[in-house]
């Protein structure tokens, strides 16, 4: 094809029309989906387990929204105290109990949960056969564990994933989904069923209020100062923000897929 001709349909109305077509929302799910899908494993009178419950947020609305008792773990202080506050403005502190501990202890709760609500957790835990192992032994028989995470695909390339190394919270190897799903058969776990959510729920909250272009936008920044953040924060604090800012940029482009796992005791 002369240069031309590649310049006259770049520029040509099938180009554009693609544009436009790209312009149309596709309709995606939001995050309350995932309280949804919470919500078929409950039934009034239930026990849910919210293992890393950081502010509470999600425990308070499954135990409203389903009419049961909650708990809610998490190694993090702060998180813990900032979840009291929450779950005493709600006026629910008789249905929801707290603990300042991490998902390997949660075995001395004793096996009385129908369902553990874990999400945005399972990329943090250190020890992930022994996490999952704890949460085991807390549920019912026929209860169910419902994981909302992180997973690498083909398209997080090595520099990708050693920008991702300097986040001072994630493990790597919790990224890689041959890794997890070995953690949940090793702890007895089946796998019941799995959704990919993919980029949906970026472009859910992209259409809606932009975090996203937000990211990107503090990442701009970030490097365009980065001397003076340096000086003032220090490298660590530093690589942390930028790899922070990546991990919901890899979202958007589908580099971290965004992932749901229904397990229950084999």
């Amino acid at each position: 094809m002369e240069h031309a001709e590649q310049l006259a349909r770049v520029y040509g109305p099938t180009t554009w029309d693609l544009y436009a077509e790209l312009d149309r929302s596709l309709a995606p799910r939001g995050p309350d989906w995932l309280l949804t899908k919470a919500s078929e494993y409950l039934k009034p009178g239930d026990v849910v387990l919210d293992a890393g419950c950081r502010d509470a947020a999600h425990l308070i609305q499954l135990v409203r929204d389903n009419n049961v008792t909650g708990y809610g773990v998490d190694p993090v202080p702060l998180h813990i105290a900032r979840a009291q506050e929450a779950v005493d403005a709600a006026d629910l502190t008789g249905r929801i109990a707290l603990q300042c501990t991490g998902m390997e202890e949660a075995p001395a709760l004793g096996e009385q949960f129908d369902l553990v609500w874990c999400r945005d957790v399972l990329e943090q835990v250190a020890d992930l056969p022994g996490a999952l192992a704890g949460v085991s032994q807390v549920l019912k028989p026929a209860g169910h564990l419902l994981v909302f995470t992180q997973v690498a695909t083909e398209l997080l390339d090595a520099q990708d994933t050693a920008l991702l190394g300097a986040h001072l919270g994630n493990v790597l190897s919790n990224l890689d989904p041959h890794t997890l799903e070995t953690a949940f058969g090793q702890a007895g776990f089946a796998i019941e069923e799995k959704v990919v959510i993919g980029t949906e729920w970026r472009e859910y909250a992209e259409e809606r209020t932009q975090p996203v272009s937000r990211a990107l936008l503090r990442l701009a920044r970030l490097r365009r100062t980065r001397d003076q953040i340096v000086a003032v924060h220090g490298q660590d604090v530093y690589e942390h923000v930028e790899a922070n800012l990546h991990w919901e940029v890899f979202q958007f482009l589908g580099k971290l897929a965004p992932t749901v796992d229904v397990l229950r005791r084999r």
